[in-house]
């Protein structure tokens, strides 16, 4: 299956073209966290995640044509 990732600020250091939105091929039955471990996406920087326009967790199945976006923790004072 195919899904579209998007990898906001800094997380794009792990996109595999270092574009911040690209295709990528995952096994059928795969889920965030397959995506997570195949981005070599430390799961620090994976706490927050949209799936379609909704919160979603590393356990997450997905589907053909899911779009997941990757926000990096937010810090500051």
């Amino acid at each position: 299956m195919r899904v579209t990732v998007e990898l906001k600020a800094y997380l794009n250091k792990y996109s595999p073209g270092g574009e911040r939105t690209f295709q990528q091929d995952l096994p059928d039955g795969a889920t965030v966290q397959t995506l997570v471990s195949r981005l070599k996406l430390p799961d620090e920087d994976a706490s927050v995640v949209v799936l379609n326009d909704r919160n979603a967790d590393l356990d997450d199945a997905l589907s053909e044509g899911d779009r997941v976006t990757f926000i990096p923790p937010l810090s500051g004072g």
